[in-house]
């Protein structure tokens, strides 16, 4: 007569398989985690690529906010730089239909043109790794921006902007003097979740924080205190804050298509600004590049290159790479 399994040993089985479960379950996040870095990193060196090629078309990179031809539009109405590298992402359709409905950019980006841009998203905007802005009506988040370089941002003196884009002025590669292998051109930002209510470090702005340091590392150093004692307020006063990072794609303000490298990628403090009623990033203040990847963000060099660069990297190494024209003898580990 066949002998069948005791409950003793169906339960010793179950415990086992539990247990390799167990073990490969993390195997399983870290191969699915890898597979969404490639791309990640894959979706950056085509924005890479089609900045250089922009630059080939018109001698210069775009700025990364186009103000609007009527004069009546406000600063944050402008057009971002991610419009401008549609055309060089296989999106020239997308980038008539835009320049069309704006009257070839003469309207305010709000709303008419926000509605193309909401309406529209585009996977080559998009880090797997990050979560998608979570609104029905609005699907044109974005992971990536174009570094301003190692400075404040937005209200500073034209001469103390440093990065490879500029905000209303277009660079030229003749004007990364620090050499394209070791300047900073884009990287990967968060999205937020829309709700202002809840706070959440990592996705959220804190406003209402004055900045009294270097506005630009062009003025002398912005050091690990001076940065430390900022995040420290902007973390207390994280009452006053909004959570639309990344909301859309086509804008020109810092929190959706504009970092800098003013503190280290992954920052630990909140991404935070003097302004006190600024919905959108349109105000100077520290605005870091952020992933979700374990160690770093992703980062694309002025030479179209990606590298990782960890979030424990020393903070001047990271001015030095930020900036196109101080000078600085840095390369990446």
């Amino acid at each position: 007569m066949p002998r069948g399994f005791t409950l003793v040993e169906l339960l010793v089985v179950i415990a086992i398989i539990g247990v390799l479960v167990g073990l490969l379950l993390p195997a399983v996040q870290a191969a699915r985690e890898a597979a969404r870095r490639m791309q990640c990193s894959n979706n950056l060196k085509q924005l890479g690529l089609a900045a250089h090629n922009y630059h080939d078309t018109f001698q210069a990179f775009p700025p990364y906010r186009q103000k609007a031809g009527n004069p009546s539009a406000l600063d944050f109405q402008g057009y971002g730089p991610l419009i401008s590298l549609l055309p060089f992402i296989e999106q020239q359709a997308l980038y008539d239909q835009i320049k069309t409905v704006s009257r070839d950019f003469y309207l305010p980006i709000s709303p008419t043109v926000d509605n193309v841009v909401a309406n529209t998203p585009l996977a080559a905007f998009s880090c797997p790794s990050n979560l998608p802005f979570p609104s029905a009506s609005v699907r044109g988040s974005s992971s990536y921006s174009v570094s301003a370089g190692s400075n404040i941002g937005w209200t500073i003196d034209e001469s103390r902007r440093n990065g490879v884009f500029g905000m209303d002025i277009p660079t030229k590669f003749a004007m990364i003097t620090d050499g394209t292998s070791n300047t900073i051109m884009l990287g990967e930002h968060l999205t937020g979740d829309g709700d202002d209510g809840t706070y959440r470090q990592k996705t959220d702005l804190v406003r209402a924080q004055p900045w009294t340091a270097n506005e630009s590392t062009q003025q002398g150093p912005i050091t690990d205190a001076q940065l430390e004692a900022y995040g420290q307020a902007c973390a207390a006063g994280s009452n006053n804050h909004t959570s639309y990072y990344g909301y859309r794609w086509g804008r020109p303000v810092f929190i959706y298509t504009v970092f800098n490298t003013v503190a280290p990628p992954n920052w630990k403090h909140p991404s935070c600004m003097p302004c006190t009623t600024c919905g959108a990033g349109d105000s100077k203040g520290v605005f870091p590049a952020r992933s979700r990847h374990p160690g770093g963000v992703h980062h694309v060099l002025a030479d179209a290159s990606v590298r990782f660069v960890t979030e424990t990297i020393n903070l001047q190494l990271y001015h030095g790479l930020g900036s196109r024209n101080g000078s600085e003898v840095v390369t990446l580990p």
